[in-house]
């Protein structure tokens, strides 16, 4: 069994399923994702129905929330916080574009059940999996940290080091291939590389991170252009 993790797929759904071929995904094997599979790039819809797809098929994909899907379940919801108004103005139409609907009641109840089920963070022995970042300064950062720094904010280590000494992977900031090659050497595990925003080489990619290796698989963005 080998076992990945993918960082932000923003709407690209032909770049996703390239990376899924890449790496040779089977079902045998474990795929964390990291949030924001929707806004931005052209196929919002495409990307969610892949990743339900391959779990209803058998495949061992374990998602978590971003601050995309954060903002857009507390506008179904009405439990806004401080940056979920600006979905619908921002990135909403778009996605809801991809869907052929014009309003978050017309999503498909398939949809809404899948990102309403999202958790902020995953965890294994060695990792652990969160959107943006996580409070490693205190005795339980996973069930401790504030929700709205798990898909907003970055993981804070105090210098004297964190009671926890697991390695947090996670996307959501921007990073060059070469500060996401450098970050597999430390705590803090950075995978965005920004696949939507078509500046390639050093952004513009979608990765792949072999966690038994700890190695980079790189996929260009081959969808549509992105919007930001």
């Amino acid at each position: 069994m080998a076992c990945y993790a993918i960082g932000d797929i923003h709407g690209g759904s032909q770049t996703f399923l390239a990376l899924t071929e890449r790496i040779n995904l089977r079902h045998q094997d474990r795929l964390y994702l990291l949030g924001d599979y929707i806004d931005r790039g052209p196929d919002s819809k495409g990307v969610l129905e892949a990743i339900i797809s391959m779990q209803e098929s058998g495949f061992d994909i374990r998602a978590i929330r971003g601050n995309h899907e954060d903002m857009l379940i507390r506008n179904i919801t009405g439990n806004h916080d401080l940056y979920s108004w600006q979905w619908i103005k921002s990135w909403g139409q778009k996605t809801l574009f991809s869907f052929g609907v014009k309003s978050l009641e017309e999503l498909p109840i398939r949809y809404r059940r899948f990102l309403a089920g999202l958790p902020y963070c995953l965890e294994d022995e060695e990792f652990i999996f969160v959107h943006a970042g996580l409070d490693m300064s205190l005795d339980d950062p996973t069930h401790e940290t504030p929700e709205e720094q798990m898909v907003w904010n970055s993981t804070y280590i105090p210098e004297e080091g964190s009671p926890d000494k697991r390695r947090v992977v996670c996307g959501h900031r921007v990073r060059t291939l070469e500060t996401a090659h450098n970050s597999l050497q430390e705590q803090i595990i950075q995978i965005d590389n920004g696949a939507f925003t078509n500046q390639q080489p050093e952004y513009g990619n979608l990765l792949a991170l072999n966690l038994d290796l700890m190695e980079l698989v790189i996929q260009p963005w081959i969808d549509r252009k992105a919007q930001w």
